[in-house]
């Protein structure tokens, strides 16, 4: 049976912590030989604000997305998620860990319908990279036709666009837990499985983008990075609604 795809939403609680990265990018070269293979995805993160505050610029936050109304914001939120794709691949190939960086917008990966739902386009060039035990580390970014420049979308919104299109190979969507546990623990152990209403919301990076994916219909994991790279197996708790 072959091996799913983890795609794992990095949310701004988690890349916000000096050490999350560095821990991570640690646990995944450890398992050189038995890494499961895994796309990372992620936003601009504090990136965005610190770029444009040196701008004199002080947008709004709207459901934690930086709200811009010109292309020049736009252009300093997009400089912010090559940013952060840089420091998270070379986080990764410090470790040994070969990865790439993909910006949403390369390619036609992902961009915005007509109905304004993000959606993906040709995927096979990056499915091509998991039997390489390449690491694709893709920024939410999309293009957008009717603004006429890149924009930034919810994390959740890209890992559903992208999960969609590989479906049909298998994917489990794996979110960290804030506590660092490999799931949601009952007793020593994690729970094998658990209603996504009874995970106390502490538990959850983000309990809104969590339920959005769970609802869409794909399988949804709670682990840590131990959890799913520190041992034989990968351990974790999955979600049922």
């Amino acid at each position: 049976m072959p091996q799913p795809i983890y795609l794992i939403p990095l949310d701004p609680y988690h890349l916000d912590d000096l050490l999350f990265l560095p821990s991570l990018a640690r646990m995944m070269g450890r398992q050189r030989q038995r890494r499961p293979s895994c796309l990372l995805i992620h936003g601009a993160g504090e990136q965005a604000e610190r770029l444009l505050e040196a701008e004199g610029l002080f947008p709004e936050r709207k459901e934690g997305l930086v709200q811009v109304s010109t292309a020049a914001e736009a252009a300093l939120v997009e400089r912010a998620a090559r940013r952060v794709n840089r420091q998270i691949v070379g986080a990764l190939t410090e470790e040994g860990v070969p990865a790439v960086g993909v910006q949403g917008i390369d390619r036609g990966l992902l961009h915005k319908s007509d109905d304004g739902q993000v959606m993906a386009g040709r995927i096979d060039w990056l499915k091509d990279l998991a039997p390489k035990q390449v690491v694709p580390v893709v920024s939410a970014l999309v293009q957008d036709a009717r603004a006429g420049h890149a924009c930034e979308v919810h994390l959740h919104e890209a890992t559903r666009a992208l999960a969609h299109a590989l479906h049909a190979d298998g994917v489990v969507v794996a979110f960290f837990t804030r506590n660092n546990q490999p799931g949601v623990l009952g007793g020593e152990a994690p729970a094998r499985e658990l209603s996504l209403d009874a995970v106390p919301e502490a538990s959850l990076p983000d309990p809104e983008a969590v339920r959005a994916i769970a609802a869409a219909g794909f399988s949804v994991m709670l682990t840590s990075t131990a959890g799913l790279f520190g041992g034989d197996e990968v351990q974790g708790t999955w979600m049922i609604i």
